[in-house]
């Protein structure tokens, strides 16, 4: 379900493959990762209620909304990225609607997940089970040749969550755990 992207510069380099993960479209690359470069800053929880989540970042994530083809048709992604330093932060949210309606929860996940690893010619190198409350999950680390992946995707009805990090795989990101569990999901306000 995704698509391939070109990449830019090294320092877009991270935040080009979280896009990469979830299919954005290659100009979308530029329009999310221009200025997004973080310097070191406190923590703050930011809360995105039309998305239904709430997440800790170390500055305030760029926005950004994308039709993505799929197998099921175009579908809207809304992508919230950081990069400091030279890893990527990314939550990104998609309704697949009535393209799962009814799937094996765990068949959403795992082609979700096959989707990114094959799209970033990686490997897997942990991979769990995981849930969010009632709502399943997949958590996994992959590598690839330069880039190492922490990633957790839960499906919330017809509803993908993915929770991402990529780092280079010689400066893994220290705030990892603090980033992936800060993730919650929060009632969903229509705007």
């Amino acid at each position: 379900m995704t698509s391939p992207i070109v990449f830019g510069s090294r320092r877009r380099f991270a935040a080009g493959v979280v896009i990469l993960l979830v299919g954005l479209a290659p100009a979308a690359l530029t329009q999310v990762t221009a200025g997004s470069t973080a310097p070191a800053a406190e923590w703050k929880t930011y809360t995105y209620s039309s998305d239904g989540f709430s997440a800790s970042f170390p500055a305030e994530p760029q926005a950004q909304k994308q039709s993505v083809p799929t197998e099921a048709g175009a579908v809207e992604l809304r992508a919230y990225l950081v990069t400091p330093g030279s890893a990527a932060l990314y939550v990104g949210i998609c309704d697949y609607g009535s393209a799962v309606a009814g799937r094996d929860p765990q068949a959403v996940l795992t082609g979700a997940r096959n989707g990114a690893i094959n799209n970033v010619k990686a490997h897997i190198v942990t991979e769990q089970k995981i849930s969010l409350g009632v709502y399943p999950g997949v958590g996994f680390e992959a590598e690839n040749d330069t880039m190492h992946f922490t990633a957790r995707i839960y499906l919330v009805g017809t509803t993908l969550y993915q929770v991402l990090i990529a780092a280079p795989l010689t400066e893994r990101y220290a705030e990892s755990a603090r980033f992936l569990d800060s993730f919650q999901l929060i009632p969903r306000i229509a705007k």
